[in-house]
């Protein structure tokens, strides 16, 4: 029989069946153990390219590395990269790993484990890394490139969000539409990505000749119930509002609202808010959320492409070869939360 006339047999198409003789990714092990074992009972066994098995654990990593938590144990955005990832990856014929790296644990033997995996290089989710926490891998013995952490001192292979321009593009966005008094709301938990957007904000309130009000950039918790109760406080205090807000990112944004229309705000009528993230719930808040969105797709692709180049070229790569750092653009999505300030005339 040919090849052509075995996959018919099996049920299977004639390029799911060209993956499973040349043990190459993109088919499921269920289907790949049934097909193989099947080939050896007919007397086929000699089509599965044996030289080639090698091949089949050619797997990369996604590390996610956590410092405290507080990020990251309440709103993991990196499970909404993983099927990105995972997704390219495949592109270049890799399978996708997953693992933690958690400081509050006994760090050797989670650097000893991630050593033991069968894995050609990893992609290392560093949003709550400091630049020191670089250190924790220095044992491990695989190409790295860090994802979502600049480390601009470091001479570290990274890929980042471009986020100084996603805060520029929210204020910018806002006083087109005739705010001049714009604040910002900034998380009590710090991470680069959080100082960098606020790095944005004051500067783009610069750009546009707005004056920068201290008063008007008010400390909240991350996540949505702790910036609800967090600026209910600040509302029964009666501070003095601006006319729109710019965040950290969409958690706060959304419990702020909450807290806003508690009190019977109107939005955007009264007071204009924009995220930063574009999560899922910023669709379905009331009005829905505009935000700043990161697009996963590029994110993960860069970040994948930028280590399979690395692992591809390992020899050179031990030249010392200068690193590469690569920031991924945003862009606005305008939805209801923004609009024009109360008694201003439209252009």
């Amino acid at each position: 029989m040919t090849n052509k006339e075995l996959a018919r047999h099996f049920g299977v198409s004639p390029t799911a069946f060209s993956l499973i003789v040349n043990h190459k990714p993109g088919v499921s092990d269920e289907t790949r153990e049934r097909i193989s074992a099947e080939l050896e009972r007919m007397g086929y066994g000699h089509l599965l390219k044996k030289e080639n098995v090698k091949e089949q654990n050619s797997n990369l990593c996604f590390v996610v590395f956590k410092r405290h938590g507080q990020i990251l144990d309440l709103h993991p955005f990196f499970l909404l990269l993983m099927e990105n990832l995972e997704q390219r990856a495949r592109m270049h014929g890799y399978n996708m790993l997953f693992t933690t790296i958690d400081l509050r644990l006994p760090l050797n033997e989670q650097i000893k484990y991630l050593n033991s995996m069968d894995v050609k290089g990893a992609v290392i989710f560093a949003t709550e890394m400091h630049a020191e926490d670089i250190e924790c891998f220095r044992e491990f013995q695989r190409p790295y490139i860090v994802l979502d952490n600049d480390f601009m001192s470091l001479p570290v292979n990274a890929v980042s969000i471009n986020n100084q321009m996603g805060t520029y593009q929210a204020v910018e966005y806002l006083v087109r539409l005739g705010h001049r008094e714009i604040g910002y709301l900034k998380s009590i938990s710090r991470i680069s990505s959080f100082d960098e957007r606020e790095k944005g904000y004051r500067e783009a309130l610069q750009s546009f000749g707005l004056e920068l009000k201290p008063e008007y950039i008010f400390q909240v918790c991350y996540f949505e119930e702790g910036s609800h109760q967090d600026f209910r406080q600040i509302l029964q205090k009666k501070a003095k509002l601006p006319t729109a807000f710019v965040t950290d990112d969409d958690t706060i944004a959304v419990g702020v609202m909450k807290a806003l229309q508690e009190q019977g705000y109107r939005i955007p009528e009264d007071i204009s808010i924009v995220g930063y993230n574009d999560r899922p719930t910023c669709s379905v808040t009331e009005p829905p959320l505009t935000s700043v969105n990161v697009s996963r797709y590029s994110f993960a692709a860069e970040a994948i492409d930028m280590l399979v180049g690395i692992v591809k070229n390992e020899e050179r790569a031990k030249e010392k070869l200068r690193t590469k750092k690569l920031r991924v653009e945003t862009k606005l999505y305008v939805r209801g939360s923004a609009g024009r300030p109360a008694g201003s005339n439209p252009e």
